[in-house]
């Protein structure tokens, strides 16, 4: 069985192993361009080659739903491959919006968080519990911890005006609570 550009969709329709080989070879490059065009900004290392490998077993799982010529698949190729990055790019963006906290606390800290009473403690949980987690974690350290705005934004790997922001519309919401 020799796959060529006439009959490739077809065997790659009835799940052989070899169209999709063909795929790999002849569109791989097409991917990797669309996919690098749009995570490119983001300098991240593995998850074009992810994308990349999501796109293709993609095409693989969808390819009965190909109804055209090779020129309709490079076409929808292209669509599934810029529809898979965007959605990485969100991943990602996600990914840079929330970090995780890493707090690190002197132990003079630790002790002024842990002599603040309980019920004082329990009834700031639930107040800042309203807000998104990156805010919870940016009120926690400024408010609890005492850290300046400078020092969050280190921290968090945020800017200090980002810091400051969150804090603004922070306080503004809690207020309407």
């Amino acid at each position: 069985m020799k796959i060529d550009e006439q009959n490739f969709i077809k065997y790659l329709q009835a799940g052989k192993e070899h169209a999709l080989d063909y795929v790999i070879d002849h569109y791989l490059p097409l991917i990797k361009g669309v996919v690098l065009k749009i995570l490119g900004p983001l300098d991240i290392n593995e998850s074009p080659k992810e994308c990349c490998n999501d796109i293709l077993l993609s095409i693989w799982k969808n390819a009965k739903k190909f109804h055209g010529d090779a020129a309709d698949f490079k076409k929808w190729v292209c669509v599934i491959a810029k529809y898979k990055a965007i959605d990485y790019y969100r991943m990602e963006m996600k990914k840079k919006e929330s970090p995780s906290l890493n707090i690190e606390l002197t132990q003079a800290e630790s002790m002024m968080y842990e002599n603040s009473s309980l019920e004082e403690q329990e009834e700031i949980q639930v107040i800042i519990s309203s807000l998104k987690p990156v805010d919870q974690k940016i009120f926690i350290m400024r408010y609890l911890l005492d850290f300046d705005t400078e020092e969050i934004a280190r921290q968090l790997e945020m800017t200090k005006s980002a810091i400051d922001n969150r804090l603004y519309h922070g306080r503004k919401k809690l207020k309407k609570i």
